[in-house]
């Protein structure tokens, strides 16, 4: 296994990166892509990893004209729209382990709820996105954020938890 880790999937990786480049994707080095399409342009920096969910259907979604910066982290069922930024370090988190008692969380299944983004997002560094939720469009989402609820359309949020701030103007 380790074989294939190390060998293998570097390989695979530089030809992914050349057939991505027709499709005017940029992949940075030491990235992780998969179940992952791509609706448009986008680049994503080095040491991102990019993971759709545990289920058969589920995957990552990306809309046009998407920016993601170094060492971003998305798993689970995401849908992403058009002329979307993250900033460095940032966190999409579609799926955590049940907590009930009697068993270990570690060997409990997954709880997955996809998560929406809109169109014209800002998600500045460090932002944390929890499962089951919505950002509207025109969102701004401020460094250092954990988001665990919607977010209302042209939106300025921030804080852990994330609330409101103010209204785009």
């Amino acid at each position: 296994m380790l074989f294939l880790k190390w060998y293998i999937f570097p390989i695979y990786m530089f030809f992914y990166r050349i057939i991505m480049a027709f499709k005017k994707v940029y992949i940075g080095n030491s990235c992780y892509i998969r179940k992952v399409d791509f609706m448009g342009s986008a680049v994503i920096e080095d040491r991102c990893r990019l993971t759709g969910g545990s289920s058969r259907s589920s995957k990552i979604i990306i809309g046009n004209n998407f920016y993601a910066n170094v060492g971003c982290h998305f798993l689970g069922n995401i849908k992403i729209g058009n002329n979307v930024m993250f900033g460095p370090q940032s966190i999409i988190w579609g799926r955590d382990h049940n907590t009930k008692l009697g068993k270990p969380m570690q060997s409990q299944p997954y709880t997955e709820k996809p998560v929406i983004i809109g169109n014209d997002v800002w998600c500045g560094a460090n932002v944390t996105i929890l499962k089951g939720v919505k950002i509207g469009d025109g969102v701004v989402i401020a460094a250092g954020s954990v988001v665990n609820d919607d977010v209302p359309n042209d939106s300025i949020v921030g804080g852990v938890p994330a609330r409101l701030i103010r209204y785009r103007e």
